[in-house]
Formats: structure tokens, sequence, C-alpha cells
């Protein structure tokens, strides 16, 4: 009989709540600047051409670039770095489908912080009508600012230390030498 991949990996190789913060932060030290920068571009030309459209290009490209990530290295930058992988049930990387349900909180989120945007003084100039959904957009905001705290907390509470994101796609992080052993 064949042991399933929970039953494969010892429960010191699933990533904890701590490590993943570092993570996180890392990730963040990492891509902070080419961040601002496709910012402060996006910005930029969406005042010069008086459209929202470059800030959807903007959001369209860092999504893109962190799923791209996931499906074909199995992690973000910080992830890699730190020799811990995402993973689904059949020890691979996630799919794109797998990628996009384990960051929807987040792409959500960062969905409607674009609409958010929009109505700063920086971006008043760029006539859209999403400006009117801004107030909505922040409440928004606010609420998955939190569903995505909690979703994270879980990790703590489940003992492979996955996340609701985990659990909805299927998906573990685990440290890659773990997988390396794998038959």
């Amino acid at each position: 009989m064949q042991q399933t991949l929970e039953e494969q990996i010892d429960l010191d190789d699933y990533v904890g709540f701590w490590k993943r913060v570092l993570i996180n932060f890392v990730d963040f030290l990492i891509l902070a600047l080419p961040t601002y920068a496709l910012n402060r571009i996006s910005v930029s030309a969406a005042e010069s051409m008086d459209s929202a459209f470059p800030l959807f290009i903007q959001f369209v490209l860092l999504i893109g670039f962190n799923l791209f990530m996931v499906v074909k290295y199995g992690g973000t930058p910080g992830k890699l770095i730190f020799k811990v992988r995402i993973i689904n049930e059949e020890a691979g990387y996630p799919s794109l489908k797998q990628a996009v349900i384990r960051d929807c909180f987040f792409i959500i989120n960062a969905f409607l912080a674009v609409i958010v945007s929009l109505d700063t003084k920086e971006l008043s100039a760029v006539s859209s009508n999403l400006v009117n959904w801004s107030p909505l957009a922040t409440d928004l905001n606010v609420f998955f600012g939190w569903v995505i705290v909690i979703d994270c907390l879980i990790i703590v509470f489940t003992r492979r230390n996955r996340a609701l994101h985990d659990m909805m796609a299927g998906t573990f992080v685990v440290n890659k030498i773990a997988i390396d052993h794998l038959g």
C-alpha cells in the first residue's frame, strides 16, 4: 500500500509560521525596489494617459510574476533562498489553478488596492468611474486584509502548518530537502 504525501514527509519538514514570516520579509526586501519602480512608471503613465489602465497592467504583471514563480519554481524568491517549496499532494509544484486558488485572497486584495489608489491625490486627475467604488473598495480591502491575517494565523493551529489558502488549493509548504528524498 502506497503512503500519502502527508505520511511520507516528517512533521518537522512542514514550514511553520515564523519561518514563513521571515520568508515574506525577505520577499518584501527583494521585490520592494522593482515594485516601487513599476509603480512609479504605472502612476506616471496613468496620469499622462488619463487612464487607470496602466495600474491594472501593473496589477497583472505583479500577480503574473508571483503565479509564474509558484508554478515554475515552487515558490517566491524568498522561498527559493530558504530552500522551501510549495508542493501539491502529488509532490509536484502547484498547477496554475492551484496557484490562483492559493493566492485568491491576495489577488482580490491587490485588485481592491488598485481601485482605492484611484482616489488618491496623486491620481485625482485620472478620470475613472472606478473612483466611485473607492469607499466600498477601501472597506473590502480592510476586510480582506483581516481575512489574510486570519488565514496566515491558521498555520499555527494546523498539524502540517497549512494556511487556509493551502487547504483550499491542496498545497503544502515544505523544506526542499523533504521532497528531494521522496521516491
